[in-house]
């Protein structure tokens, strides 16, 4: 019972807090809400519809069979996770999460291939990162440029330096094939509930910068919800160096709010999410070390 003490006690403060600033807090979820609404769904729902609808007319492995083997001889990867970084490359995580588990399940990936490839896949929507970083950083393109392109560099990097020679069919593909009306419809329906979650631990993590972080620190507010730290640096006056390290730690980090996002959509899997976060922090300090000396 003793253990159960602190737990209950910091809810009981949260709760408090939360009565005495509901204005705070309802403006934090509405400004969660309208992130959600205009920004993340209309770029994830459709390449989540996208990425399971290419793996039922089994585009894996038409990349695997043309461009799958040579990303396997560089970085001794199976070459079924060209798929799963491709499409991640222009759409943005969590959806490489969505789209590696969705391998996994279909039989083109075992859970460790899956684990690296997630780890490597970890990529911000170029669009919103090229919009976010032009108010951070305006009439400086080759400054947004730089951010944009160096997670792409960075992580094919990190996949070369821990890459490790994997065995020929360790996978068994499931080509057993439903109907495509209910392939469509279960697809709609997995996709829908992964973006109520990815609502909802947007949600919570507006309202704990809230509650942890009351000054606005930018260093606290992009390591627990990336767009609220990217966000926060618009107005700061920081030289431009120091803001070019803060946003490659956010867009490197992901922010706890994707992590928690990555670790849900996998939960159900044998895919790793420690490896993931080792990774992440990989990037992060590799990516700092660039940012400074460039």
């Amino acid at each position: 019972m003793k253990n159960d003490k602190l737990p209950l006690i910091i809810l009981t403060f949260i709760t408090i807090f939360i009565f005495k600033n509901n204005q705070l807090i309802h403006d934090a979820i509405i400004n969660a809400g309208n992130l959600f609404i205009f920004k993340i769904f209309p770029s994830l729902f459709p390449m989540m519809i996208i990425s399971d609808l290419l793996i039922y007319f089994k585009l894996p492995e038409l990349m695997c069979r043309y461009l799958g083997k040579f990303f396997q001889k560089i970085f001794y990867v199976n070459p079924y996770g060209l798929f799963a970084f491709f499409i991640s490359s222009f759409s943005g995580s969590p959806t490489n999460a969505y789209t590696v588990k969705n391998l996994t399940e279909q039989g083109y990936l075992n859970k460790d291939e899956a684990s690296h490839i997630l780890g490597f896949s970890f990529f911000n929507n170029p669009l919103f990162l090229n919009n976010m970083l032009l108010l951070i950083f305006p009439n400086n393109y080759l400054v947004v440029l730089k951010l944009i392109l160096l997670p792409y560099l960075v992580n094919l990097f990190i996949a070369f330096l821990f890459r490790k020679k994997i065995e020929n069919n360790l996978f068994k593909i499931n080509n057993y094939r439903e109907a495509f009306g209910s392939y469509l419809a279960n697809t709609v329906k997995k996709a829908m509930n992964t973006l109520l979650f990815i609502l909802g631990t947007i949600t919570i993590f507006y309202i704990i910068n809230l509650i942890v972080n009351p000054f606005n620190v930018p260093l606290i507010t992009g390591l627990l919800e990336i767009s609220q730290g990217l966000n926060s640096l618009i107005d700061m006056d920081f030289n431009q160096k120091l803001k070019e390290i803060l946003a490659i730690i956010f867009i490197s980090f992901g922010g706890l709010s994707i992590h928690l996002q990555i670790k849900g959509i996998i939960s159900d899997s044998n895919i790793s999410y420690l490896k993931f976060l080792k990774y992440r922090l990989y990037q992060t300090i590799i990516s700092v070390f660039v940012v400074l000396i460039i």
